[in-house]
Formats: structure tokens, sequence, C-alpha cells
């Protein structure tokens, strides 16, 4: 009953005047992002995929000696495949991309709503962290985030294990990036230490990972990252304010 109450409370924050003026910003942002890259990159990958198809060379590997393998690669189906399964990959990433960029965007806004949030609901008084120990940690995120995506790309190639895979290094930066730009502005640096040693415990995971899958569905998850916001401001208020959590 919290949470439905939580949630009641944070649609009703999301669908005032003030706050759906600031949700269309990130999605204007993103929409225009992944526009602009979606066709630059087509029309990027159709030359190369081209050129590649007619040369044999695919950079690591040059095809152009054995003949046998480039009349099946021309083929006019699996030169279709190929070219499909290239799209889609750089669908997916475009999208990744903004995703990122809306959450960026969100992060900015997020000490206009988090200070709304307090003076509508809670009036708080505490200390955050600092601003250098929020880079520093986002820093660390990064470098870890490049890591995780290393080690997952080979398993692109695996079917089925692909999606989970690539997804793996994306839900880890987006759920600590949340958790560093709404805890900063919602909880003291005591609370927010004990938090972020525990990856921002079971409620904020869950609902990490539920505002992530929404946001894998194209512009409404642009539509909706302030929402999240909101939602995870009243989560950490709450937790401000209790005794123990």
């Amino acid at each position: 009953m919290q949470i439905y109450n939580l949630f009641l409370l944070s649609l009703h924050d999301f669908w005032t005047k003030k706050f759906i003026m600031l949700s269309i910003l990130p999605l204007i942002c993103s929409v225009i992002v992944l526009g602009v890259g979606f066709f630059w990159a087509s029309s990027e990958l159709k030359d190369v995929l081209s050129q590649a198809l007619n040369s044999g060379d695919f950079g690591f590997f040059d095809l152009s000696a054995y003949p046998m393998i480039m009349s099946v690669i021309s083929h006019g189906t699996v030169s279709w495949v190929l070219s499909a399964t290239l799209y889609a990959l750089g669908t997916y990433f475009m999208l990744m991309l903004s995703i990122v960029v809306a959450l960026g965007i969100a992060g900015f806004l997020t000490p206009v709503v988090a200070n709304e949030i307090n003076a509508r609901h809670y009036r708080a008084k505490f200390t955050p962290i600092s601003t250098a120990k929020s880079l520093r940690l986002m820093g660390v995120v990064g470098l870890k985030f490049l890591g995780l995506l290393i080690i997952c790309l080979p398993f692109m190639f695996v079917p089925v294990i692909n999606f989970i895979a690539i997804n793996v290094p994306f839900f880890y930066i987006y759920a600590k990036l949340l958790l560093i730009d709404v805890g900063s502005n919602t909880i003291s640096e005591a609370k927010f230490k004990l938090l972020w040693l525990d990856n921002g415990g079971f409620k904020f995971l869950f609902f990490a990972f539920c505002f992530y899958i929404i946001s894998l569905v194209p512009l409404l998850g642009l539509l909706f990252q302030l929402f999240f916001i909101i939602f995870l401001s009243h989560l950490f208020f709450q937790v401000e304010a209790a005794t123990r959590f």
C-alpha cells in the first residue's frame, strides 16, 4: 500500500504544469539525437556495407581471396540478413544513446525536481554529498561500465544471450547514475554512503530495473524520464525522514 500511495503521489506531481513542461526537454533533445544519429549512421552503414560486400574487405577479415565465401555473402538473401542485423544493432545502440542523453538532461533537472518535491511534501533539511564526490563516483562508475561493456561484447554474437549480455553494462550505469543523481539531492551524506554500499537497496534496484525496461520502449521511456526522477525523489526523501531504513 505504501508503494501504491507513493506511485499515486508521484503521478499527481508529474501531471502538474511545471513538471510536464520540464519533461518535454529530455524528450525533445533525445528525439533529435536519436533521429539525427539514426539517419547519419544509416547512411554511413549503407555505404560501408556496400563497399565491403563488393570488395570483400571487412576490416579485420579480407575475404576477397575466398571467392566461394564471397559468393555466399553476396547472395541477395544473405546480404539482406547481414544488413538487417547490422541495422538492428545500430538502432539498439542509438536507443541506448538516447536513454543516456535523456538521463543526462534529467540529471541537470534533478535539483529543480528535488527542491520542488521537498518544498511541497517534506521540508527536509540535510547536508548532501559534495559535487566533487559525486563526480568522482561518476568517474568510477564510467570506468566500470566500460569494463563490463568490453566483457559483454563477445556475447553479442550468441543468440538469446546477446540481448541479456548487452543490457548488463547499460543497466549498471543507468542504476548507478540514478542513485548518484537523485541520492545527492535528496538524502544526507551519511545515509547516502550506506545506500551506496547497498547499491541503493532492494526497492531502489527493483524500481530502477522497471524504469530501465520502460526506457527501452522508444519515446515512452523518454517521456516519463522525469517521472522516474520524481518517484525516486519521493522514495529517498522518505529514507531521509526515516530513523531506520
